[in-house]
């Protein structure tokens, strides 16, 4: 019998687990699994994983523990989440914002040569879903619901400071009996250029038209990650018209605008033709001088040093303080411990301190990963796709999120399914609750 691969299922969602192994082996021989993908900008990711077959001549990837490869430990997940971009030293950033299928390509080996290769397809959503584009006045994004027709559950989904719209997070949580809107507010052709006086009453057009929308029951989530995040909890603090909130590695504060993707003095955001105040940047020489070296020594660049001259004096900052003591709803708030980018487990103990003797704080969720850091959770994390810590930025300059590829990817899987469960209690118990 000649080794073959064989898997659960050819063409899955993203978060499916499968099951893949390999059969017709000799017993105790040696077998190696690759696995490869491409993301947006056609950098290519890749991963392997060397096992033992068993007195059956059968390699299970699902719970059998690697003898070597990109992952030491049994994890079903691993082959996708292990692995790195091919041309990078430190793995590069996957990137993925379309809600178009990820294709991985497995090959299996036997003593260094090819016995078997199957393409495996990982969807965002399927037939059972529809797709629109939305340009109602000012409003641009994408929408997602279920192809049958009735009154869902909706969610708006915010990007943070890349100004994409998350298609493909828009298009899971759609597969799951939602209507959701993927809403751009920057950085695409009507809007602001840059994150930067972003006005308020943007998102509360958005929201009412979302509301009114003959595929929603009228429920509104908000859901965000690191600046979505922030801005998540200043909707929701603002404008009582939300039934629940994610925010993942949000901020406590207002944080600056941003030109360019970089951090400038002017406000992010807007109310009322008002800026609102934001968090003032304080920098030592010793802290710009030690990512300085770093960057010339072409080692990651951690921004949490900023944060820590930035924020030692609280009161100060306090004009800036997102009020989340004003949010109604439930809020479900995400963290990594490591994250390297910005101190969010640290800004959500003060929110949850600020939250304590709020009446719903109860059916408030806190979830702090210890291994993981910046990127760890939907929207823009997902389980089996590959785990990011490092991003490259051009001339050189390597920067960290924190956290470790297995730490992240363990909190991207837990959390997925930890948001899943605060929406169904938000969206059919809550208003029965309070």
């Amino acid at each position: 019998m000649t080794a073959k691969l064989q898997i659960s299922s050819i063409n899955s969602y993203i978060d499916e687990q499968l099951t893949i192994e390999a059969i017709g082996c000799e017993e105790n021989m040696e077998v190696t699994i690759h696995a490869s993908t491409y993301d947006e900008k056609q950098k290519k990711f890749s991963s392997h994983a060397t096992f033992i077959a068993d007195k059956e001549g059968t390699v299970s990837v699902s719970s059998q523990q690697p003898i070597a490869g990109s992952y030491v430990k049994a994890d079903p997940s691993g082959l996708f989440w292990s692995m790195e971009h091919v041309d990078s030293k430190y793995g590069d950033y996957y990137e993925k914002t379309n809600a178009d299928k990820v294709s991985i390509d497995l090959v299996l080996q036997v003593k260094g040569k090819e016995m078997d290769a199957v393409t495996i397809n990982r969807y965002f959503y399927m037939n059972n879903t529809v797709k629109e584009t939305v340009q109602h006045g000012r409003i641009s994004g994408s929408l997602f619901h279920p192809k049958q027709k009735g009154h869902y559950p909706a969610a708006l989904i915010l990007s943070g400071s890349d100004g994409v719209t998350q298609e493909h997070a828009a298009a899971l949580l759609a597969s799951k009996g939602y209507t959701t809107f993927a809403l751009a507010y920057f950085g695409v052709e009507g809007l602001p250029k840059d994150l930067e006086n972003i006005p308020l009453e943007y998102f509360r057009e958005a929201t009412m038209w979302l509301k009114d929308h003959p595929y929603v029951n009228g429920d509104i989530n908000l859901i965000g990650h690191s600046r979505g995040g922030e801005l998540a909890l200043l909707l929701a603090a603002t404008f009582d018209d939300y039934q629940s909130v994610v925010a993942s590695a949000p901020s406590a504060y207002m944080t600056p605008g941003m030109k360019n993707g970089i951090f400038t003095s002017v406000p992010s955001w807007t109310i009322n033709q008002q800026t609102l105040a934001n968090v003032k940047f304080k920098f030592r020489f010793k802290t710009i001088a030690s990512m300085l070296k770093n960057w010339v020594l072409k080692k990651p660049v951690s921004y949490l040093s900023i944060w820590d001259d930035t924020l030692k004096n609280q009161e100060k900052l306090e004009k800036a303080r997102i009020p989340v003591e004003n949010i109604y709803p439930p809020v479900m708030f995400i963290a990594g411990e490591d994250d390297q980018l910005w101190p969010s487990s640290q800004y959500i103990k003060i929110m949850e301190g600020n939250l304590q003797n709020k009446k719903a704080s109860q059916y408030n969720r806190y979830l702090y990963y210890e291994n993981a850091g910046h990127f760890l959770s939907f929207p823009y994390s997902f389980a089996n796709l590959p785990s990011n810590v490092f991003m490259s930025v051009g001339e050189n300059m390597i920067l960290t999120f924190g956290g470790s590829k297995r730490g992240n990817a363990e909190a991207t899987k837990d959390s997925w399914k930890q948001i899943l469960i605060f929406l169904e209690e938000s969206n059919h118990s809550f208003n029965k609750i309070v």
